[in-house]
């Protein structure tokens, strides 16, 4: 809901009002302390009102929420989002090494990888994909050490911090790579209706020239005046898709 000024919180605290008077008599029992006000958007002075579930207020929280395995900050920053799942992914890398340190078999090492660690690292990664170079590095560095770890346990000879002999061994694409064809198959998915989300969809903006003209890209991607607008997802999408040569929709 969109709270642009204190007649919108006013509206929004009437409707808890409303909830919590027609739960009552059905005998639901609401519990304000699992609920949680955040504020989303770049204002440096959000309104803070004082909403209320019944005689009971619900309490703000100002740096990050947590919803569906995400971290999210008041303005979208994926960064607390990636330092969690590096730090999740680190601890099941460790517990990996552990348990394989006397492995043989590049096959047996890749799988625990792609099994237990590698999906921490790509968990909704269509959404929060980073568009800083720092932001990258950080999720490659999981990566890059159990590659390390790998060129050892497999005596596979390599440079140092020169991973891509172990990753062609192994068959490992970097992560980066993988969650830009994650996000190229997201795009193809909801226009073939593998994804069904017709709100999404309908904010697709198709590329239709009013002339002839030597351009093939299939999406008008607007432009942007900062790059946390250019970096939305769904604008991200269409870009990544625009500048991928492979890319085709019939």
């Amino acid at each position: 809901m969109r709270v642009s000024t204190i007649d919108d919180c006013l509206k929004l605290q009437t409707d808890f009002d409303s909830f919590s008077i027609w739960s009552s008599p059905l005998g639901l029992l609401l519990n304000p302390s699992e609920c949680q006000v955040f504020t989303f958007g770049k204002i440096k002075s959000p309104f803070k009102f004082p909403y209320s579930l019944g005689e009971n207020n619900i309490p703000r929280v100002s740096d990050y929420v947590t919803d569906l395995g995400f971290k999210l900050s008041c303005y979208l920053d994926p960064s607390y989002h990636i330092n969690y799942v590096c730090c999740k992914a680190f601890k099941s890398l460790g517990f990996v090494m552990r348990l394989s340190k006397d492995f043989q078999f590049d096959i047996s090492i890749k799988t625990l990888y792609c099994a237990l660690v590698r999906p921490i690292l790509e968990y909704g990664s269509v959404v929060w994909d980073p568009h800083t170079a720092n932001d990258s590095r950080h999720l490659e560095r999981v990566q890059h050490r159990f590659l390390r770890f790998a060129c050892r346990i497999l005596h596979i000879p390599c440079h140092s911090h020169d991973y891509s002999p172990v990753a062609n061994v192994l068959g490992l694409s970097s992560l980066a790579e993988r969650r830009h064809t994650a996000g190229i198959r997201f795009i193809d998915g909801l226009l073939n209706g593998k994804v069904e989300s017709s709100a999404i969809l309908s904010l697709i903006c198709f590329k239709v020239p009013q002339r002839s003209t030597r351009s093939t890209t299939p999406f008008y991607v607007p432009h942007s005046t900062t790059n946390y607008i250019a970096n939305e997802p769904l604008r991200r999408l269409m870009s990544n898709a625009n500048a991928d040569t492979n890319f085709t929709f019939c």
